[in-house]
């Protein structure tokens, strides 16, 4: 009997390794931008030039109002300034015969101009200065003395020389007041008090 050749013992066979995978870079597809023809290349400029001009137009409008409202605020203030010292002269002149306890028809007459004047100058925009008791303002205020007072502090406005006034916003004549330096005691003990200093000053100098 013929003996096949068997082993008794089959090896193992290694497993067969699978294949790495390829990575496949993933390609997004380029989307090519439409071509901008010349023509909505022109629209799009006339569209910004038309913006340009319409702002510069505005602009233009703008700055043409403001001159033009500058040169009549301009005209009425020389107008203005010229009638204020009317407006002064009878105001005096009613204040005196007011002090002097005068009374005529004729008084009655011109509180009536005066009455006159001062409404037409609020309707042209003119309004008086505060001054009573008012902080000196050299904005406002042109100090033509100034002396001590017991009732007002240091800077404060005691009296009205001649009033002043404003076209709108704008200065149109500063009020000429007089201004307070504060009690008498303190501006004389401020004086001897430097009046000492200097003698001592003097003393040392001697020594």
């Amino acid at each position: 009997m013929s003996k096949k050749n068997h082993p008794e013992h089959e090896l193992p066979q290694p497993a067969a390794e699978e294949p790495t995978p390829v990575l496949t870079p993933v390609v997004e597809p380029v989307v090519e931008s439409p071509a901008i023809e010349p023509k909505d290349q022109e629209i799009a400029t006339l569209k910004d030039r038309l913006l340009r001009l319409q702002a510069d137009f505005d602009n233009f409008r703008k700055r043409t109002l403001r001159d033009r409202e500058d040169m009549s605020r301009r005209a009425a203030e020389k107008l203005l300034h010229d009638l204020l010292p009317i407006v002064d002269h009878l105001e005096m002149g009613l204040e005196a015969a007011r002090h002097h306890h005068i009374k005529h028809s004729v008084l009655e007459g011109f509180e009536g101009i005066l009455k006159q004047f001062q409404t037409n100058l609020e309707k042209a925009g003119v309004t008086p200065i505060e001054t009573k008791d008012q902080a000196f303002d050299p904005n406002y205020h042109e100090c033509v003395t100034q002396i001590a007072s017991e009732e007002h502090p240091e800077g404060v406005i005691i009296d009205e020389t001649r009033k002043g006034y404003k076209l709108g916003t704008y200065l149109l004549r500063a009020s000429q007041v007089i201004v307070s330096t504060g009690p008498a005691k303190a501006s004389s003990q401020n004086s001897e008090d430097s009046n000492q200093q200097a003698g001592d000053s003097g003393q040392s100098t001697e020594s």
